[in-house]
């Protein structure tokens, strides 16, 4: 099981446009939600798209389920540096 290790981060200008255009994602469902008590399935996708990008850039991992060491993707994601944090494991003949 290969873990990484954050200390420090830099985020770069994509990193920062890319938590920007989810910010501003989030914050029109919210508004809409709020002001019109609905929500159009556009911006639903369009808030799944940019949650999956951003867990893509930055790795965020399934914390571990502790009965079977399976992934829990119902539980919120974490760090890739945690120690709950979910990797792969190659098997081995």
């Amino acid at each position: 099981m290969t873990k990484n290790t954050i200390e420090n981060v830099i985020l770069n200008r994509d990193d920062l446009l890319m938590l920007l255009e989810v910010y501003n994602t989030i914050d029109a469902l919210v508004d809409d939600t709020m002001e019109m008590m609905d929500v159009r399935l556009s911006q639903l996708s369009d808030a799944r798209d940019k949650t999956y990008a951003l867990k893509n850039r930055f790795n965020f991992r399934p914390p571990v389920r502790e009965e079977d060491g399976n992934p829990n993707h119902y539980k919120p994601y974490v760090l890739p540096d945690d120690p709950t944090a979910w990797f792969w494991k190659e098997e081995t003949a």
